[in-house]
């Protein structure tokens, strides 16, 4: 009988798009720039106009570890679970188009994530300024990790699974906690490695969604009232 084949690949990195053309040519080169650790990009593309899909199929000419998937544009959890389910043995890196990695201090910011995973209580790593502390709406002082900069374990994941696809936004304050409620850790790396753009389009329900999220989040969990 064959051995079975071990990809060289041990980090699959998550990248949802979507008319993304204004940042994801910089995104790609900046990330392809910033570490030397072997990693495999899943590519989660849905219904762009702006030639976006076009642009990520021809990435897969020119780099041998893309893989890119087409799909309904049903918000930014289902795209990311879609390469979670993806990813098949590796862990995973989320990110998003609009963000720009760096390599500072002459340190593989990847590969140290990759080796921090290895220990055996964590569950999710992030840089400095990869997440963000939540407010009364959901548990005051929490602090959560970003689906710009979220490095999720594979025994994470199949502790915990996927995101919640009924929460948005705050589908990344779940998940961490989901994360921490199974005994897993979530660590922060002491140095930044990344700049989010913050390119999303305005939402003038953002408050009214928040707070709508907010209350499911608290329901879920049996937290009661807000934290004030």
């Amino acid at each position: 009988m064959a051995n079975k084949q071990v990809s060289k690949y041990k980090v699959a990195v998550i990248l949802p798009v979507s008319d993304s053309m204004p940042h994801l040519p910089a995104m790609i080169d900046s990330l392809y720039g910033s570490t030397d650790f072997p990693f495999k990009v899943i590519i989660v593309e849905s219904e762009s106009t702006d030639g976006t899909a076009e642009y990520v199929d021809n990435l897969c000419n020119d780099k041998d570890n893309i893989e890119v998937f087409h799909t309904k544009k049903e918000g930014l959890t289902k795209a990311i679970n879609m390469g979670i389910h993806k990813s098949g043995d590796m862990d995973v890196y989320i990110t998003q188009d609009d963000v720009i990695h760096f390599r500072l201090y002459k340190r593989d910011w990847l590969a140290e994530m990759y080796s921090e995973a290895q220990k055996e209580h964590i569950g999710l790593i992030t840089p400095l300024n990869g997440g963000g502390v939540s407010g009364s709406d959901y548990i005051k002082g929490f602090q959560w990790v970003g689906t710009w900069a979220c490095y999720i374990s594979k025994k994470a994941i199949k502790r915990v699974g996927v995101f919640d696809t009924n929460m948005s936004p705050g589908d990344d304050i779940d998940y961490t906690f989901r994360v921490m409620l199974s005994g897993l850790n979530a660590v922060v790396i002491d140095y930044w490695i990344q700049h989010h753009r913050l390119t999303e389009h305005g939402d003038s329900d953002a408050e009214d969604k928040k707070k709508k999220m907010g209350e499911y989040f608290r329901n879920k969990y049996n937290i009661g009232g807000k934290n004030e």
